[in-house]
């Protein structure tokens, strides 16, 4: 019982601060396996795991599988645990180089919000929009090329901290229709160069800092670089609602609304 309770306890914490992390249940079980129903484990995006999935590969697969596919979505599959040289249907479940011989469903649960911010920027305005987009419900991560930048964000206002030189953004930003990203770095030719790697890719919101002079110089490069003028319009840049935002603080409401805004039309 006081196993549960310190379970449930983790569980309420990490869900109260937003942070990323799944839930494995074991479904069911058959056969010889260490692996029984509801035996239950969280994974957090990196660190110490909580729980017990019975061990072995069948744990530590589905430990790595999760952190690195990062599922938005409920998952149910079942593994086959199977001897070495044993070649099953592959249709009956996935087989691993087990000795059990068994047979396990897992059902693999996201914790927190599908909607994910890539905020490409530690500065002043990437922390504001990080802490304000938690409150939210948003899911944060903070791409950064400055390791003091990052190491000043406490993990309440964003636990997933991605240091990047900007040239690898396919390695940090998992590109889709949902992808909501913002670029505010810490000067205008990182901007120029973190937008140009975002625009021929698919998102759902993508937007630029700066005034509206900024803007257009960038978009005047990019237009001689080939790209075209309905590219370039998806781009949200001068960013946010016009609200007459200063503060860092003001500029994220701005920013956040629109976001906001541009998600509950597709709700319509």
């Amino acid at each position: 019982m006081s196993e549960n309770k310190e379970y449930y306890a983790i569980l309420n914490e990490l869900i109260s601060k937003n942070q990323t992390v799944w839930q494995v249940t074991i479904i069911s079980s058959i056969g010889s396996t260490p692996a029984k129903p509801g035996m239950k484990m969280l994974i957090p995006l990196s660190g110490k795991v909580y729980g017990n999935l019975g061990g072995g590969e069948l744990e530590h697969l589905l430990i790595s599988w999760v952190r690195k596919e990062q599922p938005s979505s409920p998952i149910l599959e079942t593994y086959l645990l199977s001897e070495e040289g044993e070649k099953p249907e592959r249709t009956e479940g996935i087989p691993l180089s087990m000795v059990c011989g068994g047979k396990v469903s897992v059902f693999i649960e996201p914790l927190f919000s599908s909607n994910i911010l890539y905020i490409i920027g530690a500065g002043h305005c990437g922390k504001a929009l990080a802490h304000l987009a938690n409150l939210c419900d948003f899911q944060t991560r903070i791409i950064d090329n400055r390791p003091e930048a990052l190491e000043n964000i406490p993990p309440e206002i964003c636990n997933d901290l991605h240091l990047s030189d900007y040239k690898d953004l396919e390695k940090h930003i998992q590109f889709n229709q949902n992808a909501l990203i913002v670029i505010m770095t810490q000067g205008h030719i990182y901007d120029e160069q973190v937008l140009e790697q975002c625009l021929d890719k698919p998102f759902r919101y993508l937007g630029m800092i700066g005034s509206k002079r900024k803007a257009e110089k960038t978009f005047q490069i990019l237009k001689a670089k080939g790209y075209s003028e309905e590219e370039i319009q998806k781009v949200h840049s001068p960013i946010g609602l016009p609200i007459g935002s200063k503060t860092p603080y003001e500029i994220a409401v701005s920013i956040l609304a629109e976001i906001i805004l541009i998600l509950s039309r597709d709700k319509i």
